[in-house]
């Protein structure tokens, strides 16, 4: 059994927090992305650029080795659920040295621990279960129901607009067992898999745009833009997604209206993020 032989355990680790990191590096390549950071510009980020986004997620790869240890031979606890945040602490302040205290990554460090802690769980546990992908979130969503009793109080600019305007925060998601993966994202995945790879992940962040109360896009903004830009994403998956070639001119359309607002769907790329490192899984180990 992997619980019984660090070896193997180790191995596991390193395979989980490769993906986490290939995942990270997927969602900044694609391109061209609305207000985000990508190959062809900065987006709507004067602080951040593509060389330190890249430095960000390879210097995350130890943070997120060592959550997928964590869960190892584990089952969802208050104990491992402190684990996971003291790792996921740790890795931001790694984060934040390499970037000069820019937050690249706060976001995804929190989505792809989870999982990623939830993968050491399922994929070091003994006996036959039977797993799916969706398993991955529901385990995620049981640490996640934990409280951490060490967490400090923060005023981060998501927790400011949760306040504001009543949105679920981060943690309700993951509680929720991930339903922004489990009704937009997936399912886009599986409807479009055939198409070019470049289609499929903007079809699948555009799915998650439509749906997600984008807490980067209401700090900088209001719930009408955001309701706007929900609007706009959903018309372009309605009408058959980016493998359409008249739905290009409406991509533009919504790449201008977010330019012009001058905001940042962060929530969905994480997301975007959390999808990719989920179907990395499901494909290497040869899941459902």
């Amino acid at each position: 059994m992997i619980m019984n032989n660090p070896v193997v355990a180790e191995e596991l680790a390193q395979q989980l927090s490769a993906f986490a990191v290939e995942a990270l590096m997927e969602e900044l390549h694609l391109t061209p992305k609305p207000g985000l950071v990508d190959r062809s510009d900065n987006g709507n980020h004067r602080d951040l650029s593509l060389p330190v986004m890249e430095i960000s997620a390879y210097t995350l790869k130890e943070c997120f080795y060592e959550m997928a240890i964590a869960g190892v031979g584990k089952k969802p606890s208050q104990q491992l659920r402190e684990r996971l945040a003291a790792i996921g602490r740790y890795g931001e302040e790694t984060m934040l040295k390499a970037t000069r205290n820019i937050n690249t990554h706060r976001g995804a460090i929190w989505a792809l621990g989870l999982l990623t802690g939830a993968a050491g769980i399922l994929l070091s546990a003994s006996g036959n279960i039977s797993l799916s992908r969706y398993s991955f979130l529901i385990t995620a969503g049981a640490v996640a129901s934990f409280d951490d009793r060490y967490a400090p109080i923060q005023h981060t600019h998501g927790s400011k607009v949760r306040k504001m305007y009543l949105v679920r925060s981060a943690r309700e998601e993951a509680m929720a067992n991930f339903p922004s993966l489990q009704h937009a994202a997936l399912p886009t995945w599986d409807k479009y898999q055939q198409e070019p790879e470049n289609i499929l992940k903007l079809n699948v962040l555009l799915s998650l745009m439509a749906v997600t109360d984008d807490t980067c896009i209401l700090y900088r903004s209001d719930l009408e833009v955001l309701c706007e830009i929900k609007q706009r994403a959903r018309e372009i998956m309605d009408r058959g997604g980016m493998a359409c070639g008249e739905n290009w001119q409406l991509y533009y359309s919504l790449d201008r209206f977010i330019n012009e607002k001058w905001v940042s769907p962060g929530g969905s790329a994480d997301l975007l993020a959390a999808t990719l490192f989920l179907q990395k899984i499901i494909h290497h180990y040869k899941i459902k």
